[in-house]
């Protein structure tokens, strides 16, 4: 039987995987909103050289995620898959491997394989992601 520790972590690391999941999702779907309101103000975000890097804007402002799908042609194909979670009270981070695919306007598809480490604070029992590094594997 669990206790209720270990249940609450389970639900924990249950929601954190989803909203890693859900991320990639809000990409696919150009959810700029739901995008914006699950990073924290200012959160660092790195990434791999443009066309990448300029959605890894740190204000995560949703007009400007807007902006940047705007530029994008065709349909984005972005899955992840989450390799390692760690959690230490409200924090968490997560160690996954994503599949990018994306065509802007006048260029070629790219297509990049990413390593991407995303951590998450939970703030009144919501967890938000607060940075995100992704490079090239």
């Amino acid at each position: 039987m669990l206790t209720s520790f270990e249940h609450d972590r389970r639900i924990h690391e249950a929601e954190v995987a989803w909203i890693v999941s859900k991320r990639a999702a809000a990409m696919r779907s150009r959810d700029a909103d739901w995008l914006a309101a699950r990073y924290l103000p200012g959160a660092p975000v790195v990434g791999p050289t443009p066309p990448v890097t300029r959605v890894a804007d740190p204000s995560r402002d949703a007009m400007r995620l807007w902006e940047w799908f705007e530029l994008l042609q065709g349909r984005i194909r972005w899955s992840t898959r989450v390799e390692k979670m760690r959690m230490t009270g409200d924090q968490a981070i997560c160690h996954c491997i994503e599949q990018v695919s994306l065509r802007a306007w006048t260029q070629a598809r790219v297509r990049m394989t990413l390593t991407t480490t995303v951590a998450l604070r939970r703030i009144d029992d919501v967890w938000c992601i607060e940075w995100e590094h992704a490079v090239e594997a």
